[in-house]
C-alpha cells in the first residue's frame, strides 16, 4: 500500500539519522545491536499502523452491517408495535424474523436487543455467522454511551415508596389573570401565588383546572322629572337660538379634548389643563431609533415599549366644557339624583339624555338579570378558573443500592412492569454500558 510505503521510508530516514549520530563513539558490537534495533523498530511501527488501518476498515464495515440490520429492525418493530414503553425494559428480536443480511458471503444471524433508555432506544447486536462482525464478549461497564459502538445496556433499579395527594382547590381566578399559553397542557395563572400551596418536597403529577361562568352587572340610570315639558333643547354650552332659559339642574360636562400644542380659546364654561409633552421613541432590532407618530409630542407613554426623550419637550393643552339643557316655559322639576326606576310615583318622566351607569358589580356564580330589571340592567360573563394540584411525596430509596434487573425482580418478588404500574411506587433507573 502506498501510504504504508511512505510511512516506512520516512521512518527509516529518521532512524538512519539517529543511528549515524548514535554510533560515532560506540564499539563495533554495540553498533551492530543498535543497527538491528533500528531495522526491527520501524517494522513494529508498520505492523501497528497496519493493524490500526485494518481495524478501522473492519469497524467501518461492521458499522454499515449494523446500520443495514437496524433499518430492517426499525421497520419490523414499528409495524408490529413492539417497542418497549417502560424505561429500562427491553425486547429481543431474532434476526431470522427479519430480512436476511449477507456479509462476506455469510448470512448474519443472532439477536438484537432493544432497550428503552429514557427518551431513546439503544440496540445491542449479538451477531453470529457474520464474518469478523460477529459479536464477541462485551467489556467492563462504563457510565457513558458514545452513540456509535455496539454496546450492551445494563439496567440498575432502585425504588421509592410514594404517597399520592391532592391539594385544596384555589380560589376562582378571572380569565384575564390566566395565561393564554399552555404549560404541560394546562393554562396556568399568571401568578404562581394563585395556585394552591404545596410542600417543597412535593412532586407535581398533574394540575387540574376547573372552569365556571361568573356574572357581573351594571344598571343604567336616568334623571326623572315631574312636570311634563318637551320644550327643552339638546345639551349645549352656549344658549341655542330659540331657547330663553338655562336649566342648571341638567349640568354635565364633555369628554376631554385631545392633547394639543395650540392653546385653546378661553370660554366661561371651559376648563383648560396643561402638561409637558415629550417625543417618544423605541429601537428596532438593528438599534435604529423609531419615533412615535414621526416625532409628535405627547404627555404620557403612548404605547408599550416607547421611551421618553427628555431632551425634547413642550407644553400641551386639553380641555372640557360644561353643558346644560335650555328651555322655554315652565322648568322641569328633576329628581335630586339619577336612578334606574322612578324615585317616587310623582316622577313619571325619564330624561333619556341624562344618564349614567352604576359600577360593575362583583362577579358571582349566578345571573342577576330577570324580567323585572331587563330594561335597565346589563350583564356580562367571565370564565373563572380554579386549580387543584395532584402531587406525590417520596420516601427515601428503599434498597441500599441499585440492583440489576434480574436481581431486582428476585429481591422484590415483582416484575419491572408490576412495579412501574404501581401508583405507590416510583422507580429510579440508571444505566451502564458495556462495549464490544
Amino acid at each position: 500500500m502506498k501510504i504504508i510505503d511512505e510511512i516506512l521510508n520516512k521512518t527509516q530516514e529518521v532512524f538512519n539519522s539517529l543511528y549515524k549520530n548514535a554510533v560515532k563513539d560506540l564499539s563495533e558490537s554495540k553498533q551492530v545491536i543498535i543497527k538491528i534495533f533500528m531495522i526491527i523498530f520501524p517494522l513494529i511501527i508498520i505492523i501497528i499502523i497496519i493493524n490500526l488501518i485494518i481495524s478501522g476498515i473492519r469497524n467501518g464495515n461492521c458499522l454499515e452491517v449494523r446500520k443495514e440490520l437496524s433499518d430492517y429492525i426499525d421497520s419490523y418493530v414499528m409495524s408490529n408495535n413492539l417497542l418497549p414503553t417502560i424505561n429500562g425494559d427491553n425486547i429481543e428480536i431474532n434476526l431470522n424474523d427479519v430480512k436476511k443480511v449477507t456479509f462476506n458471503d455469510e448470512i448474519c444471524t443472532g439477536t438484537v436487543k432493544i432497550t428503552k433508555v429514557n427518551d431513546d432506544y439503544i440496540k445491542t447486536f449479538n451477531l453470529e455467522n457474520c464474518s469478523y462482525c460477529r459479536t464477541d464478549n462485551f467489556g467492563k461497564e462504563k457510565n457513558d454511551y458514545d452513540g456509535i459502538s455496539n454496546v450492551d445496556v445494563v439496567v440498575y433499579i432502585n425504588y421509592y415508596n410514594v404517597t399520592n395527594n391532592n391539594s385544596r382547590w384555589s380560589d376562582y381566578i378571572p380569565f384575564e389573570k390566566i395565561s393564554t399559553e399552555e404549560t404541560n397542557g394546562v393554562m396556568l395563572p399568571l401568578s404562581e401565588e394563585d395556585l394552591p400551596e404545596i410542600s417543597e418536597e412535593a412532586i407535581i403529577t398533574e394540575i387540574i383546572k376547573e372552569d365556571k361562568i361568573f356574572y357581573s352587572y351594571r344598571d343604567k340610570r336616568w334623571l326623572w322629572y315631574k312636570n311634563y315639558n318637551e320644550n327643552y333643547s339638546d345639551f349645549s354650552s352656549e344658549q341655542p337660538a330659540g331657547y330663553s332659559q338655562k336649566d342648571e339642574d341638567t349640568e354635565t360636562r364633555t369628554e376631554y379634548s385631545e392633547w394639543a400644542i395650540d392653546y385653546p380659546e378661553e370660554k366661561s364654561y371651559r376648563e383648560i389643563t396643561s402638561s409637558t409633552g415629550y417625543r417618544w421613541y423605541k429601537k428596532d432590532d438593528n438599534g435604529d431609533i423609531i419615533w412615535w407618530n414621526n416625532g409628535e409630542f405627547y404627555p404620557t407613554k403612548p404605547e408599550d415599549g416607547y421611551y421618553k426623550d427628555n431632551e425634547s419637550k413642550i407644553t400641551m393643552y386639553r380641555y372640557y366644557d360644561y353643558e346644560w339643557k335650555w328651555y322655554n316655559g315652565t322648568k322641569r322639576e328633576y329628581s335630586s339624583k339619577l336612578s334606574s326606576t322612578p324615585p317616587t310615583n310623582s316622577y313619571k318622566y325619564k330624561d333619556e339624555d341624562i344618564t349614567s351607569y352604576s359600577d360593575w358589580s362583583n362577579y358571582v356564580t349566578y345571573s342577576s338579570l330577570n324580567s323585572d330589571n331587563i330594561t335597565y340592567r346589563e350583564e356580562i360573563t367571565n370564565t373563572h378558573s380554579r386549580y387543584m394540584i395532584k402531587y406525590k411525596i417520596r420516601s427515601l430509596l428503599v434498597l441500599n443500592e441499585a440492583l440489576e434487573r434480574k436481581e431486582f425482580e428476585e429481591t422484590t418478588g415483582r416484575t419491572l412492569e408490576e412495579m412501574y404500574n404501581d401508583p405507590n411506587i416510583d422507580l429510579e433507573i440508571t444505566f451502564k454500558y458495556k462495549y464490544q
